[in-house]
């Protein structure tokens, strides 16, 4: 695989990566209007999308070399402050 079609399937996984961070939000957004905050299931839910979503990180960073996966998870880090407002700690 050339270099050319290496970067090209290192950016369709980033484009799958966060249209999957999109659908854990809408999810989570979902689990909120249904749930009230101190509920078990609301709970439960949001724990089982975070680790979905961390979860997918870490497929993500296991897929490609550590220089390469770290100059696009700084573009992803920024993007997680986002990300963290839907899936509190």
């Amino acid at each position: 695989m050339g270099q050319q079609e290496y970067e090209e399937k290192l950016d369709d996984v980033m484009a799958y990566y966060k249209n999957i961070r999109e659908a854990l939000g809408g999810l989570a957004e979902i689990i909120n209007i249904n749930f009230n905050e101190k509920d078990f299931y609301h709970q439960a839910a949001v724990d089982n999308l975070k680790a979905l979503h961390d979860n997918v990180v870490e497929v993500l960073k296991a897929s490609f070399t550590p220089r390469e996966i770290r100059m696009r998870l700084r573009e992803v880090e920024f993007d997680e402050k986002e990300a963290e407002k839907v899936f509190p700690l």
